[in-house]
């Protein structure tokens, strides 16, 4: 078995690997690909530049992961799990999920970087196609589990309903990430009520002999 001492030593390089994802993932987003520094992400985690090369040699090896890091944070079912939300209903967790589009979200924020930097650098862009796709799945068995339990008529095409979610959700953090005046933006209730409405009309017809 092994000694306290021995896992600390274990789990250093992984702390240390951590911090520095963390950092690198933070001066993406506040400087996009080009504007961040070996130097400054070392610093912001606290180690030296030479500690991180070993691991990661090239700058394009490090922010390649960083963002990797990122968008898995972004995945439907680990936000889920990250917000404490996935015992709510399909109901429920669309109506908090509409209100907090409208919210500001730093995790949500590294999208708007990432779509930058993936017209100009192909292994981001294959990135945030991978994670788009894992994204999509997601949605997919999000809408396949609404229509099992009776919330959504399976006459809807999954795949319909899958882009039509996912395109609320990265189309609105865009628009308001691009600055989108406030009088272009809906009440939280209004809002809410308007995808609420959406969601019901989506659900099967009462049966006539009901």
């Amino acid at each position: 078995m092994a000694s306290g001492g021995e896992l600390r030593l274990r789990s250093a390089p992984e702390d240390t690997a951590r911090r520095v994802l963390e950092a690198a993932a933070a001066e993406f987003v506040e400087r996009g690909y080009d504007g961040a520094v070996i130097s400054d992400i070392a610093r912001r985690a606290g180690v030296s530049s030479g500690a991180i090369y070993p691991r990661w040699p090239h700058k394009n090896d490090l922010m390649l992961a960083a963002i990797e890091h990122l968008l898995e944070q972004l995945r439907p079912e680990q936000r889920l799990e990250d917000l404490g939300l996935s015992e709510l209903t399909l109901p429920e967790l669309f109506e908090v999920w509409g209100a907090s589009l409208l919210t500001s979200d730093s995790v949500r924020d590294v999208l708007v970087q990432v779509f930058g930097s993936a017209r100009s650098n192909t292994a981001i862009q294959q990135l945030l196609q991978h994670f788009l796709d894992k994204q999509a799945d997601e949605f997919h068995r999000l809408v396949e589990q609404a229509k099992d339990e009776e919330y959504c008529d399976t006459e809807h095409e999954t795949a319909a309903l899958a882009l039509l979610i996912q395109s609320i959700g990265i189309g609105t953090h865009l628009l308001l990430s691009g600055g989108l005046s406030d009088r272009h933006v809906p009440s939280e209730q209004g809002w809410v009520a308007l995808l609420a409405h959406v969601i019901t009309g989506m659900a099967p017809s009462p049966s006539p002999h009901g």
